[in-house]
């Protein structure tokens, strides 16, 4: 069963990765890195951009750089940490949160557009395996160590 299993997560590797490039927005638009640190910052509340970057798997001076541009576009602000007189933390500001659901909304359209000829049995099929993934990220909440 490892066989088949190894098989099927690289199948599923390659169609993420190729959904993903498919929905990639618009240079104007938020990065995919952008919008996952906001639905971070929507999901985990005030939190430390240092505690972000861990979450979000990305290093420390990226996460600096974004959060910088991520205020500078209004949709978060910083606030110095109650805990640590030399550190703050940010929150979304209502322009986040917005950006949040539209970036959301406009992902789901384009998986959505791809779904559109298939029959029930396939989506059947696919609502199975969503739950299947959704359970595992609950279980593994922690994302692997990206190899970018």
């Amino acid at each position: 069963m490892t066989g088949d299993r190894d098989d099927l997560a690289e199948r599923l590797a390659f169609v993420v990765g190729s959904v993903n490039r498919r929905l990639r927005p618009p240079a104007e638009a938020l990065s995919h890195v952008a919008v996952s640190a906001l639905a971070s910052i929507e999901r985990l509340g005030d939190v430390r951009p240092g505690d972000l970057a861990r979450v979000e798997g990305v290093g420390a001076p990226g996460m600096t750089r974004l959060v910088a541009e991520l205020e500078g576009r209004g949709l978060l602000v910083r606030s110095p940490d109650p805990d640590d007189g030399r550190a703050h933390r940010v929150r979304l500001t209502a322009d986040g949160t917005a950006a949040v659901a539209e970036a959301r909304r406009v992902r789901a359209s384009g998986v959505a557009a791809l779904l559109d000829d298939a029959d029930a049995a396939d989506l059947a099929a696919l609502d199975l395996a969503v739950g299947v993934l959704e359970r595992a990220l609950l279980t593994h909440p922690v994302a692997p160590v990206r190899q970018d």
